[in-house]
């Protein structure tokens, strides 16, 4: 009869955790998942490294690949020269924003890491985390694509290069 008991007992447990595993499972897909392709952008009002504040929305009429990163990440690292190819290649008819997520390194490194790769595209600072939480960061590097409405037509993660990027700005260019 203990045995029994305590049986039941451990699949009750078991039960109780595997539900609220799913149920937080279904929350956290939501929150997650940021914003989807097909929606509106959040709008972003940031300083950048020169000091100088960026608002998203002052681009609306260009397309806008919006990057977001931190110095410590290796690919990262990898996709920064291509980031910076696509911008002095089409900077003029596309709009490039790179995010550094300053709340998960520091300002310090991020110029750092600017000055070291002589970056000319403009680089944004998330010092209070506002683009992170707008855009639920899961995952950096992590590149929006923007069409010049302001709608989110492509959301890569991972490493991009400036073919990609060519390709997914085509048709806006």
């Amino acid at each position: 009869m203990r045995k029994w008991f305590v049986l039941l007992l451990f699949l009750a447990v078991a039960g109780y955790g595997l539900w609220n595993a799913m149920a937080a499972g279904k929350t956290n897909e939501a929150v997650a998942a940021g914003p989807r392709v097909g929606h509106p952008a959040p709008d972003l009002a940031l300083p950048t490294l020169g000091g100088e504040p960026v608002k998203l929305s002052a681009w609306r009429g260009k397309a806008v690949v919006l990057n977001f990163w931190t110095s410590w990440c290796p690919p990262c690292k990898e996709e920064m020269p291509e980031l910076e190819k696509f911008y002095k290649q089409h900077g003029h008819e596309v709009a490039v924003l790179a995010v550094h997520l300053t709340t998960r390194d520091t300002l310090d490194n991020a110029e750092r890491f600017a000055e070291s790769r002589n970056l000319t595209l403009p680089v944004a600072l998330d010092v209070r985390g506002e683009a992170f939480y707008h855009y639920r960061v899961q995952t950096i590097p992590t590149t929006y694509i923007i069409d010049p409405n302001g709608i989110i037509r492509k959301k890569i993660v991972g490493p991009v290069t400036a073919a990609r990027l060519e390709k997914a700005t085509a048709l806006f260019r």
